[in-house]
């Protein structure tokens, strides 16, 4: 081919890009010359090799190193209603759990490597060769400098833990934006890494790699469909930010994402709920009226209405906020409820690492606990940000095995899945309407609706560790 672009120019790299948009790799390039071998089955390989004309090699430094230009080859996956979405986080560059530890977050491979991205967006489809898939989106995106001091506090708690010889503890919930996320299959073999003072983990780690999460990978397609509409092929954009804020940059600097809105909580920690509603100017006859309460202080009351969940922390990172109520005894009122099992996506997950399920219960989340006093008044107790642990994880495998084994076998009830009264962590039951409230089943006919659950003990687990 004619690799006919400037490797020193962001701007030809991203024009020259766009000859991928509606075509597939072999559609691009000539047919015959593909050896889908040489990109050892990745397309991202393969796209830097016969469209870029880019060698491939294990090199720390960006793609385009002379551009400052990383490429990143994404998939998306189309949702039954033919919604295209994020299949994956962004993997970025390998953790070498002893070299990183002495490197700064602006000297480090995931800084230089992907402050600038070049993202072509194609839709993955099974038992398609991958370059026979088609590119839907291409995007330019610079991180924003906000997002940078973001993504550094998380680097550095990511470090942090590594020094302690943690490093098998490490999970995707424990940051906001960059994740520390598995690499290899279960049951490869773990790393041993060196500590600051010399001696080695006592307790090996399995391989990880620096990513942006799925979430974050979200905003940036999101830009991209609302710049260009869906199903457009000719979306390409340089960015600075997304959505409206909680938070900003100077506040960063001073301060880590979490413990800022830690401090908004904090002062309103024993005051009722009828304190509280009066003060903020909440509707004490409001459904979700505790989220209410903890939205309004969050958001600092900037903007009437305006909702936490929809800022643009919150959409980047998908953390998620919960509140939790609990009785005098400290038990809670209710068990915690999620996303109701989705039967077919359910079949199709082959690796727990890389299910739905995996990927709710390693976000990160920020509980907001009320509890009844001895007088019945419900006062805001506490506030705190929670990953679930490595160890309590491997018991929500063990209960994604038993739903997709359920639905694999067309036995999609009560009697086969976890129920509270096996007092587990986890149980499935019903979070629909009513009795009539049903969906598709994979094996034919309707079933009922049933949903991911904690149970009341683990919750009241959960909020005693963190005391």
């Amino acid at each position: 081919m004619n690799f006919n672009y400037n490797k020193a120019d962001k701007w030809s790299i991203l024009e020259y890009s766009k000859k991928l948009l509606g075509k597939t790799l072999e559609e691009a390039v000539f047919p015959d010359i593909i050896d889908p071998k040489r990109g050892k089955g990745q397309l991202g390989q393969l796209v830097e090799l016969y469209f870029f004309g880019i060698d491939n090699n294990n090199r720390q430094e960006a793609d385009f190193p002379e551009a400052g230009l990383e490429l990143k080859v994404s998939p998306l996956k189309e949702l039954r209603n033919k919604t295209l979405t994020i299949k994956e986080r962004l993997v970025c560059t390998m953790i070498d759990f002893t070299e990183d530890q002495a490197i700064p977050f602006e000297q480090s491979h995931i800084y230089l490597k992907c402050a600038f991205m070049l993202i072509p967006f194609y839709l993955h489809k099974d038992s398609v060769p991958v370059h026979k898939l088609k590119f839907i989106y291409d995007v330019l995106w610079q991180i924003p400098e906000k997002d940078l001091l973001i993504m550094k506090q998380d680097y550095e708690k990511i470090i942090a833990k590594i020094k302690e010889g943690k490093a098998h503890e490490l999970s995707e919930g424990d940051t906001t934006y960059l994740g520390a996320c598995r690499k290899g299959q279960k049951g490869d073999a773990d790393v041993y890494y060196r500590l600051p003072d010399g001696t080695i983990a006592s307790i090996p780690a399995p391989k990880r790699a620096f990513s942006l999460k799925v979430q974050y990978m979200r905003s940036i397609l999101d830009f991209a469909k609302k710049s260009g509409g869906q199903g457009s092929y000719n979306i390409s954009a340089l960015v600075h930010g997304y959505g409206p804020h909680l938070i900003n940059e100077s506040e960063l600097k001073k301060d880590s994402f979490e413990h800022i809105l830690l401090n908004r909580l904090e002062p309103f920690y024993d005051k009722t709920y009828q304190e509280l509603s009066q003060d903020l100017g909440i509707d004490t006859h409001a459904k979700s009226k505790y989220f209410l309460i903890a939205n309004e202080i969050l958001t600092q009351r900037k903007t009437r209405g305006a909702d936490v969940t929809k800022s643009e922390e919150f959409v980047k990172s998908g953390i998620v906020i919960k509140t939790i109520r609990l009785n005098k005894n400290g038990r809670p009122a209710e068990a915690m409820s999620f996303e109701n099992i989705n039967y077919f996506d359910i079949l199709q997950e082959d690796n727990w690492y890389d299910s739905r399920l995996y990927d709710i219960f390693t976000q990160r989340f920020l509980f907001v606990v009320f509890q009844e006093d001895a007088n019945s008044d419900v006062r805001l107790k506490t506030a705190f940000f929670w990953t679930m642990p490595a160890q309590d994880l491997e018991e929500a495998e063990a209960y994604w095995l038993n739903i997709k084994n359920a639905v694999k076998n067309d036995t999609i009830a009560p009697e086969y899945f976890y129920r509270e009264s096996h007092h587990k962590k986890f149980h499935v039951r019903p979070k629909g309407k009513d009795s009539a409230d049903v969906t598709d089943s994979p094996h034919g006919g309707m079933v009922k609706k049933y949903c991911y659950w904690f149970n009341h003990d683990y919750i009241k687990n959960i909020i005693m560790n963190a005391e």
